[in-house]
This record gives structure tokens, C-alpha cells and sequence, in this order.
């Protein structure tokens, strides 16, 4: 019979050093019923009895003590991520949009004000006369140049076309 008692006292000492080591290394968010002092208290003080309930109560089992994910799992799934992307991607899109537009606006003020000399407006572009206009063998901007041209609307008075018959002559054909 003392044997008996001798089996059970190191099978009770075994479940007390195991249930113990147990309870200790639980996180807290597994830990059910009491808090985790308390279940330490309890496997100490009621040898064969503590480490039995703490078996049955005191540790979350299963599935629910798995680690649960919060949040997504792929980046694409998640609503934050693609709204942060989406806010990227327009705020790339304005200042494209507004580079684009601030070097449209230099061109235009580079056509309108640049230097004589060029073409279309287009700088860089040296006039092919060197300078002179190509028509009549001026310099651009001299009276030279608008020699033949009409001054009210800058038209040949020659060409027939773009003249309007105010005084009753000939009109356009």
C-alpha cells in the first residue's frame, strides 16, 4: 500500500511541476476564469486538485488558443493598403499634371517673348535665312518685312482671296 501512495505522490508531483511550468509560460490573452496568479495560488495549494482544474479551465484549448490573425493576409486584401495606394498613385498623378502644365506654360512664354531669330516659335531653332525672313529678305521686325503685306489684317493686298470689297470694287472669287 505504500508503494500506492508513493506512485500517486510522484505522478501528483509530475501533473503539480508540469501544470505549473504550464501556467507560467500561458500568455495572458490564454489564460481563462482567473487571472494567472491566481491559477499559480490554486495549482500550489490543492496538489492533485489545482493541477486538475487548471488542465480543465484554465488554459484556452483548441482552436481557440491559436494565435488568431488580425488583419489580412495579403497586402491586396487589405482596405487601408489600398486606399493608401490609390491616394499615392493620384497625388503622382497631379504633379505630373502640374509639371506637365508648368512646362507647357514656360514653352508659351518662351514662344511669345523668346529671342528673334527662330521659328514657330520653337526655341533653339534658327530661322533657315539666317535670321532674314525667307519672303522678301529681311530681317524679321524690320519695315522691310511687312513691305507688301496690307496693315489691317497683315494679308498680301496682292492675293485676291483674303481681301473684303468695302468700297465697292471687285470681290473675292
Amino acid at each position: 500500500m505504500v508503494r500506492i501512495f508513493i506512485g500517486l505522490a510522484v505522478v501528483a508531483l509530475a501533473l503539480l511541476i508540469y501544470c505549473m511550468v504550464e501556467c507560467l509560460q500561458t500568455p495572458r490573452h490564454q489564460v481563462r476564469v482567473l487571472p494567472k496568479a491566481a491559477w499559480v495560488f490554486i495549482i500550489l495549494l490543492l496538489p492533485l486538485l489545482g493541477p486538475g482544474l487548471w488542465l480543465a479551465f484554465g488554459k484556452a484549448r483548441g482552436r481557440s488558443a491559436a494565435p488568431q490573425r488580425r488583419g489580412p493576409a495579403a497586402p491586396d486584401d487589405d482596405p487601408e493598403f489600398l486606399r493608401r495606394v490609390e491616394v499615392e498613385r493620384r497625388q503622382q498623378q497631379r504633379r505630373e499634371e502640374e509639371a506637365r502644365k508648368r512646362a507647357e506654360e514656360q514653352r508659351r512664354k518662351r514662344g511669345s517673348g523668346g529671342p528673334q531669330g527662330t521659328t514657330g516659335g520653337q526655341p533653339g531653332k534658327a530661322d533657315p535665312a539666317g535670321g532674314k525672313d525667307s519672303a522678301n529678305g529681311a530681317a524679321p521686325g524690320s519695315d522691310a518685312d511687312t513691305e507688301g503685306t496690307d496693315s489691317s489684317n497683315g494679308t498680301d493686298p496682292r492675293d485676291r482671296r483674303a481681301r473684303t470689297d468695302d468700297d465697292g470694287g471687285e470681290s473675292p472669287s
